[in-house]
This record gives C-alpha cells, structure tokens and sequence, in this order.
C-alpha cells in the first residue's frame, strides 16, 4: 500500500526523493526485536529522503473490524486501540522520527486522531486513510497529525 507508490515516486523524481530503505513485516518484527521493541507489530519500517531531508518511518495499516459478529456500533472503532497498544505500554523510546497509521476509511481515521488528541504519544503519529492514497501519492499532502487541521507531506511529518 506504501511501498510501491513511494518507489514509483521515487523513479519519477530521480535526485528529489527516494525510498532510500525498505523491510517488509518480518524484517520490521526482527528489527523492533533488535531495539529492544518486540512488542510493536508493524506493517513495515522505511527511510525517506526528500530535498535533503531524511524521514525515518514505522508503517501500520488499519486492517478494519475483524470478524462478521462485530455490532454496528462497534465497526468504527474494532480494533483500532491495537494499533497503539504497543506505543502505549513501552517506555522506550522508538528510532523512528514518525509513526504512519493508514487508516481504512476517513470515519476510523477520525477516531484515531481524537484517541491520539485525548492521550498523546511519545512518537509522532501520522494518520491518513487508504483513499488519500489510492487518490494521490504517499509523499503529497496525505498525513494529518493529532490536533492540527490541515494535511503534511510525508517529509514534513517528523518536523
């Protein structure tokens, strides 16, 4: 969902952006394990590096409610407190400049963003929805941070 877009970015802006780095879910487990993070279960780990900057980024994907018995009411919000679980319960710190949630609809996005308004984080967290990224690339103005109104490209995200 992330990977390809920001390579195919990465062809056409040869010299401005690149996916400098990449580990799929297995390399991403292995190397939370290696920071002491084993706890965090993440989609992917990556580096951006755009007009000198350089972003260094966990990726989670919003998988959606689990499970045909889950009531209505419950679908908004099933299964969203696990994307930061592991963010909630570690005191250490995540070598990462920002953390990516890719939300399923712009409904689950809203209330990751007012979870994360009620209950700050120590990593940054950036949210978008899987639409925004089906509609434009990753490294536009997808990503919107708790508490602020407007969208930030990706490099943006961890300043």
């Amino acid at each position: 969902m992330l990977f390809l877009p920001l390579l195919e970015v990465s062809r056409r802006c040869p010299g401005q952006c690149e996916l400098f780095q990449w580990l799929a879910t297995m390399e991403t487990s292995a190397w939370l394990r290696q920071h002491d993070l084993a706890l965090l279960r993440a989609d992917g780990y990556g580096v951006w590096l755009e007009d000198g900057r350089c972003l260094r980024f966990l990726v989670h994907v919003d998988r959606g409610p689990v499970g045909d018995v889950v009531a209505e009411h419950e679908r908004r919000t099933s299964g969203l407190g696990g994307l930061l679980t592991g963010y909630r319960r570690t005191d250490r710190a995540v070598p990462v400049a920002a953390v990516l949630m890719i939300a399923q609809d712009a409904e689950r996005e809203e209330h990751l963003l007012d979870d994360l308004v009620r209950s700050p984080m120590r990593p940054r967290i950036a949210v978008t929805t899987r639409e925004m990224l089906y509609r434009y690339w990753p490294n536009e103005q997808v990503w919107r941070l708790p508490g602020e109104s407007g969208k930030r490209r990706l490099i943006e995200v961890g300043s």
